[in-house]
């Protein structure tokens, strides 16, 4: 007898600093992202191809939710929630 495994769609959100309801920016992928942990620096200056505005944001709260879809998938979507500071050296530091 095999056991199948149901398919798993990944979600991740970053939400504008301080706010749990504007979303930044999603990303979707077949495979989970990193996790995410309050205190952690996001810096998305780093890439000069990105697609999305450069920011430097710290993750204030993380909410992972996991339900199970009609078609029988499962979606993992993680909110992150975050505070922005007037630069990288600042939110290092804690002074935000």
């Amino acid at each position: 007898m095999s056991e199948e495994f149901l398919k798993v769609q990944y979600v991740t959100e970053i939400y504008e600093p301080g706010s749990a309801d504007d979303v930044w920016v999603t990303f979707r992928s077949q495979t989970p992202l990193f996790s995410f942990s309050k205190g952690d620096i996001i810096n998305t200056g780093m890439d000069p191809n990105a697609t999305f505005p450069k920011r430097v944001l710290k993750v204030v709260a993380v909410e992972h939710m996991i339900w199970e879809m009609d078609d029988s998938s499962i979606k993992n979507k993680i909110c992150v929630f975050t505070e922005s500071g007037k630069n990288t050296r600042e939110l290092r530091t804690g002074l935000v």
